[in-house]
């Protein structure tokens, strides 16, 4: 009741102005204790996240798997194990045609762009023609393995990495495993 009154109050008197800035004052009030309250995770931010494809660690993956097994093959080395970081994830390019129109008045000029998908027809579906796909790029690389304690060993592995992800040296390590 002590709100009415207080409301009444402002109303009666040279009143709007006084409401409005009533008003605004507790609107921005709310906002900030809606920041300060700690955030609820809902079940459909989870879900969305579970369901989200996991292209650049799938990618990864495969990366890892197929190189641990080539630097186990290389003399001293051994058991290997092999972890990237990878920036980015897998993009495609389409597959398109542009169209282009000038146009030119007075001063003005102006340009208009069409661009038209190519779609191609699978059995009763229709889908965009992938031009190529782009990868996601490594940001470095940490081996892990028996040898890695052996200074030719570890240059051996410094130098296969850095070939086949093209990684600066900088940003592989390679450490021995421990036994």
């Amino acid at each position: 009741m002590k709100i009415r009154d207080l409301l009444k109050r402002i109303k009666d008197s040279s009143g709007r102005v006084k409401l409005i800035t009533l008003l605004g004052i507790t609107a921005m009030a709310l906002i900030l204790i809606s920041e300060l309250l700690p955030k609820s995770s809902s079940k459909e931010n989870k879900e969305q996240t579970e369901k989200a494809p996991a292209v650049s660690s799938d990618f990864a993956e495969k990366a890892e798997k197929r190189l641990e097994a080539l630097l186990s093959e290389i003399k001293g080395v051994g058991k290997t194990e092999l972890i990237l970081s990878v920036e980015g994830s897998e993009e495609y390019v389409y597959a398109e045609e542009t169209e282009t129109a000038s146009e030119q008045k007075d001063k003005e000029s102006s340009e208009k762009f069409k661009n038209k998908l190519f779609v191609s027809e699978h059995s009763g579906s229709k889908e965009a023609l992938v031009k190529r796909v782009i990868n996601p790029r490594f940001n470095g690389a940490l081996v892990i393995c028996e040898g890695g304690g052996d200074v030719l060993v570890k240059e051996r592995v410094i130098k296969a990495v850095s070939a086949a992800l093209d990684l600066p040296t900088s940003k592989i390590c390679v450490e021995c495993r421990k036994y």
